[in-house]
């Protein structure tokens, strides 16, 4: 007998994941329990091991083809063995919210957004295409009726609205001087490179990358980027810091500086509490969270991944470093759950000693904020008195979603964070 086995729901609110690896190919002898797919979720790669025990009859979908939940990944002939599949969930849970702020009416409101996701297959005078595809086309005068999608479904993608080739220039006019209309013929254009061509190598968008190309697309098409810069000097935190370390460290632990950043981050959003929030486009609302959970931006091999570190605002300086090296080690290992890769309500980037002098963030869509931190330098400074002195400078920048937060919520928030790290015993000295 024939066992159809078909994607499992494998988290809350995925509609679908993207086939990495297959363990397996037809014909081969399977056992239960055993290796069978890898699939990608939310940057988190999900083994599913195989339901039964038996031959392969056939996988139904490729390496880094998208199915979804409910849909058909392989069939088994277990030798009459069979039984049903499980059918997916359909309740997935939802996260608590303090509050739903309705966001302020703009001219042009966003359309709700059709999740490629959780896209039906095409049906004849449907268009399946996201917002700013249909801004594109419209500036492109395409009727996206006209066009044939070719992503999951039947989706229309921006490859799919490139422009086609110039039609042929007109004859040359034989006339000459003031009186002649025949517009110059527009240059020819530059050849490709041939498929046969060995000065390039060809390799595919898949897995944590198109997720990543995914996401910053429709951050930077959605959201209005705003982005505010403050310079703090830092020569009390890394006092500080090196007399810590020294006894955080006994733990096997590394104290860096992100962690009093992010103690300073809790402090900022408590006194600007919308940024510490999700922006919920399809209805326009902002929804703002008591609870902060911090993601932290982190270099992986596969591309950039943002573990989350939750409920940031109960923990202290020792169990936050300890917990940011446990979610980097395993992230940088491939190894953390689609759980500790959701659900944060701000994003702190930074690249450590490779922080640079200045960077603009790009929001972690849906979240309305996102702080870049950067490297600490030796510099000589003037002091009050007039006179010079060394001091250890760092900037921070932090990028706003402009269409619910103004600029001076952005430098509201880092005049707090900037005071807690010049002065970071203030972060011991707070009533709980």
């Amino acid at each position: 007998m024939v066992y159809e086995f078909r994607l499992p729901d494998i988290g809350e609110g995925v509609a679908e994941g993207e086939v990495v690896k297959w363990f397996v190919k037809a014909g081969d002898t399977i056992r239960e329990d055993a290796p069978l797919v890898s699939v990608l979720t939310d940057k988190a790669n999900v083994e599913i091991p195989s339901p039964k025990s038996g031959t392969v009859v056939a996988l139904h979908a490729k390496e880094g083809e998208k199915v979804k939940v409910g849909g058909l990944l392989v069939t088994i002939d277990v030798g009459g063995a069979g039984a049903s599949a499980p059918a997916p969930s359909s309740s997935p849970a939802t996260a608590p919210v303090v509050a739903v702020v309705a966001a302020p009416p703009t001219a042009n409101p966003p359309a709700p957004a059709e999740a490629a996701t959780s896209a039906p297959p095409s049906t004849p005078g449907r268009v399946l295409a996201a917002p700013y595809l249909r801004k594109l086309a419209a500036e492109r005068g395409i009727d996206l009726a006209t066009v044939k999608g070719t992503g999951p479904g039947g989706r229309i993608t921006e490859a799919d609205l490139a422009p086609g080739p110039a039609p042929p220039a007109a004859a040359a006019s034989t006339e000459t001087g003031a009186n002649s209309t025949s517009p110059p013929a527009a240059p020819a254009p530059t050849a490709s490179p041939s498929a046969s061509d060995a000065n390039f190598e060809r390799v595919p968008i898949r897995g944590v990358r198109r997720v990543i190309a995914e996401h910053m697309t429709e951050a930077t098409h959605r959201a209005a980027h705003f982005t505010y810069v403050e310079e703090v000097d830092a020569s009390e935190l890394v006092r500080l810091r090196e007399r810590m370390a020294k006894h955080v460290e006994k733990n096997a632990v590394k104290l860096s500086y992100l962690p009093f950043v992010i103690k300073a981050v809790v402090a900022g959003l408590r006194a600007q509490p919308w940024m510490n929030a999700r922006m919920d486009d399809a209805n326009q609302e902002l929804h703002v969270y008591r609870d902060v959970h911090i993601g932290i931006a982190t270099a992986a091999p596969e591309g950039l991944i943002v573990p989350v570190v939750r409920n940031a605002e109960t923990k202290s300086i020792a169990k936050l470093a300890m917990e940011i090296q446990d979610l980097a080690e395993r992230g940088r290992a491939g190894k953390l759950t689609r759980a500790e890769l959701t659900g944060g309500t701000f994003t702190i980037t930074s690249l450590g000693a490779l922080g640079g002098v200045l960077a603009t963030p790009i929001l972690n869509y849906p979240e309305v904020a996102i702080l870049g931190v950067h490297r600490i330098v030796k510099r000589p400074i003037y002091l009050a008195d007039g006179t010079l002195a060394p001091a250890h400078l760092m900037n921070l920048s932090v990028s706003l979603d402009h269409r619910v937060l103004d600029g001076i919520v952005g430098a509201q928030f880092l005049h707090v964070v900037k005071g807690y790290l010049e002065d970071p015993h203030q972060l011991f000295a707070e009533l709980a």
